[in-house]
């Protein structure tokens, strides 16, 4: 019988892991039109490069300024609707619970460049959180 492992000590190690900057979009339709909110979040985890495997996951063209993959206790968010199927907290009813707000892709901010998420793998049986994010443009 296997045993499920919180590899959360792992991403936290002192020596494997990196600080940088999550840059968080939200918003929502509000009276008047479309109202967004953005937060710097501090984060902390391990950042390495994607190998093949990981990048066979990413359209071809978005890949095409490079890619690395963070991993990290906070959860990181890709572009998705609040209670989206694959991300959503699940409610005592079936259904999924959410506000309806839009969470717009992260933006890590490491190594003094930005990085965009474009995929995240939640590991909650883990207690961590897998994102690749590929190099913008002119940073």
């Amino acid at each position: 019988m296997s045993e499920v492992s919180d590899l959360a000590f792992v991403v936290d190690d002192g020596v494997l892991s990196d600080p940088w900057t999550i840059i968080r979009s939200t918003g929502q339709f509000v009276l008047g039109g479309w109202q967004t909110s953005t937060t710097e979040i501090p984060g902390w985890g391990v950042v390495s490069v994607a190998k093949p495997e990981d990048l066979d996951m990413i359209p071809e063209g978005d890949r095409v300024t490079g890619a690395m993959v963070f991993h990290s206790q906070p959860r990181i968010y890709a572009t998705e609707l609040d209670g989206d199927l694959i991300l959503g907290t699940p409610t005592s009813t079936g259904g999924l619970q959410g506000d309806g707000t839009q969470k717009v892709s992260d933006i890590m901010v490491w190594n003094s460049q930005r990085w965009r998420v474009l995929h995240v793998w939640p590991y909650n049986n883990r207690n961590f959180w897998k994102a690749i994010a590929v190099r913008m443009q002119g940073h």
